[in-house]
């Protein structure tokens, strides 16, 4: 059986839709987030107490329907959280959770309670004196006081300390654990991922689930198309003479250094530019001399420089001893399209801090703001993995060089810390964990 259940519901005020035609159900032992703006996620938790009435539909709350009669009996069942929520400033932070205590007429285990939600240094301090984070544990503390079987959260993450953030994303698993139905709203979708993979989106196109399995094949990721799940990796190693140019760990990427010399010897002849036809006798003067069949990607060190007397760079001659480079790099440039109304802005990968998808579309976060970009986070990845970036989570791809922390919330959740002007928090998948940490070196 359901512990929540929203049945068509619809809520409208004149011509203006407050809540769209949704459906929903969270179990007991789930936590479903909601990515909403905040006013429909206001209106949506305050429906589900029967603060305010539906147009249309119904819920039901561990199987009652929730109607004007019901409304108290249910009401009794369900914690919540809101960002309205008051206090009386000068009561004492314990004095204040047993008050509500005796209104439930329930004796928690207060110093349990308080501990959860570090609350336990500051039991003696009045709520006066309180700061805007521990408020915000406060105000869930008194939601949980009367042991709830439903919890609603209305963006209990917004505006507070990482500490926190960190005791909130600890909380909920315990709840889940605890047999508990948890709906959390939320305006931003990095939090929404981080608490729960159970994620909804509302926007203009409407009520939907995000996709959100932890580790889900991407077209880059499979160069076979035999399905196999084998994690893509750009690598240049030297190694014993050998050049490593690994697209994956797959043995047949593995090319000798005499082969890849060959290759950049090649290249390097079909686009020098054509030089002035020699002589005879220069020609009969050339034909004398020792060539060198092919540069070294690794040379000995005993070996001459005067051997590599052949055209170089351009078509000149390359004076005897002079250095010659064991490997050319061609140079790369790479610009990401985004459009902005009729006009097409071109950024270099090193001005984009990270790239989200959100219902489809990639937008580049960059200094001057968000863009919208035409290419898909599969694409942009194939692109932007030589310039450091890393797909850190379904739905992200973050610039490595940007990121400042890496913090471990709960055994399965992680964030991406940047250093950026806002400090954004990034989700990392927790099967992307390990392969981070070799990445960066941990």
């Amino acid at each position: 059986m359901s512990a929540v259940q929203l049945r068509h519901v619809q809520k409208t005020s004149g011509s203006t839709v407050l809540i769209p035609h949704i459906n929903l159900e969270v179990s007991a032992g789930q936590c479903v987030a909601i990515q909403c703006n905040h006013e429909f996620g206001h209106q949506l938790l305050l429906a589900m107490i029967g603060q305010t009435p539906i147009s249309e539909g119904s819920i039901w709350i561990l199987g009652e329907a929730l109607t004007p009669e019901h409304t108290r009996n249910i009401r009794e069942k369900i914690g919540i959280q809101l960002l309205s929520d008051a206090a009386y400033e000068r009561l004492k932070v314990r004095e204040f959770l047993h008050f509500y205590a005796r209104l439930y007429e329930t004796k928690p285990d207060m110093e349990l309670l308080m501990q959860r939600l570090g609350l336990a240094e500051k039991q003696n301090s009045r709520v006066l004196q309180l700061t805007t984070s521990e408020l915000r544990r406060l105000s869930i503390a008194r939601a949980l006081v009367h042991n709830p079987p439903v919890l609603l959260m209305e963006d209990p993450e917004q505006n507070v300390d990482l500490e926190t953030s960190y005791i909130i994303r600890n909380l909920i698993p315990a709840l889940i654990e605890e047999g508990k139905a948890i709906v959390i709203t939320t305006m931003v979708l990095e939090q929404a991922i981080s608490m729960t993979n159970d994620v909804y989106l509302y926007s203009h196109a409407g009520f939907k689930k995000l996709e959100t399995a932890e580790e889900e094949l991407d077209p880059i990721s499979d160069r076979d198309g035999d399905g196999d799940r084998e994690p893509f990796h750009s690598i240049e190693v030297e190694d014993q003479g050998r050049l490593y140019t690994a697209a994956d760990s797959r043995i047949e990427n593995i090319m000798p250094a005499e082969a890849a010399a060959e290759t950049v010897t090649q290249e390097t002849e079909a686009q020098a530019p054509l030089t002035a036809p020699k002589t005879a006798t220069e020609t009969e003067s050339a034909e004398a001399k020792p060539k060198s069949a092919k540069l070294s990607a690794f040379p000995d060190q005993s070996q001459s420089s005067e051997t590599f007397d052949e055209a170089g760079a351009g078509g000149q001659p390359v004076p005897a001893g002079a250095q010659v480079p064991a490997f050319v790099q061609p140079v790369r440039f790479e610009k990401i399209p985004a459009k902005v109304g009729d006009k097409l802005i071109l950024f270099d990968p090193t001005e984009i801090d990270y790239i989200e998808s959100h219902e489809g579309v990639a937008n580049l976060h960059v200094l001057q703001g968000i863009y919208a970009c035409s290419m898909s986070l599969s694409d942009l990845e194939g692109r932007l993995k030589g310039f450091g970036f890393y797909r850190c989570h379904r739905s992200y791809l973050v610039n490595l060089q940007k990121v400042r922390e890496v913090i471990t919330w709960t055994r399965n959740s992680y964030s991406l810390i940047l250093d950026d002007h806002s400090k954004s928090s990034i989700p990392l998948s927790k099967g992307k964990y390990d392969e981070l940490k070799k990445i960066i070196g941990i």
